[in-house]
């Protein structure tokens, strides 16, 4: 299923829900960042280009790199409680109930433009649907596909781990590795190593604990 989910988001227009998807949860993970540390999440923009930004405040430096943590390992951690949830626990529908809850929480709470609104409300509402309505067979068929293009885009950004510049909405800014750099100390690269070593240890978790490719259905 994994090679599957990849070559379906490789294919032009019927990819974008994953491109969306993956914005979104790595934008939520800066946010939710901000708010576990002590800051705000104030919004959340995803340009028509699919990239996004995430409007924060933090007092401090240890917030900061919180916040930047947050995005940077958001799609692994998502992806982690999908596939535990799914598979070893065998909760689909609830699975889907959680991504459905903060697809709508950030339509109501953070969404910052028009685009965001509309194209995170039509996700959730999809997810809504299925996890209320859906046979058992396609709720974990879904929460499954969904899991494993988190986990896919997890790994697919790190080679913005690697970059000292992003470019959202058409301007040009610092990545968060760079920021993690500045704000620490130490190499770039260093700093673009470590987060990827994170993140595959959180995918290697979750799928030893959640017992490979089989699932029961929920």
């Amino acid at each position: 299923m994994v090679f599957l989910v990849w070559a379906f988001g490789k294919i032009p227009m019927l990819g974008l829900p994953f491109v969306l998807l993956s914005t979104w949860v790595h934008e939520l993970g800066h946010g939710l960042g901000a708010i576990v540390s002590g800051g705000r999440f104030e919004s959340m923009i995803i340009t028509p280009g699919l990239s996004g930004l995430a409007h924060t405040f933090s007092g401090s430096d240890f917030e900061r790199i919180i916040v930047l943590f947050g995005g940077l390992l958001g799609p692994s951690i998502a992806g982690a409680v999908m596939l535990i949830l799914s598979r070893r626990m065998g909760q689909n529908r609830l699975a889907l109930f959680l991504l459905a809850g903060a697809l709508l929480a950030t339509v109501v709470l953070w969404a910052g433009d028009l685009f965001t609104q509309v194209s995170v409300l039509g996700f959730g509402v999809v997810v809504t649907g299925i996890a209320f309505w859906g046979y058992a067979a396609l709720r974990h068929l879904f929460a499954h596909i969904i899991a494993i293009a988190f986990c896919l885009n997890a790994v697919a950004q790190f080679d913005y781990f690697f970059i000292r510049s992003a470019n959202v909405g058409g301007f040009a800014g610092q990545s968060d590795t760079g920021a993690l750099a500045n704000i620490i100390g130490g190499p770039h690269l260093l700093w673009a190593v470590i987060v990827s070593a994170l993140s595959l240890f959180i995918l290697y978790l979750a799928f030893k604990l959640s017992g490979g490719v089989s699932g029961k259905r929920g």
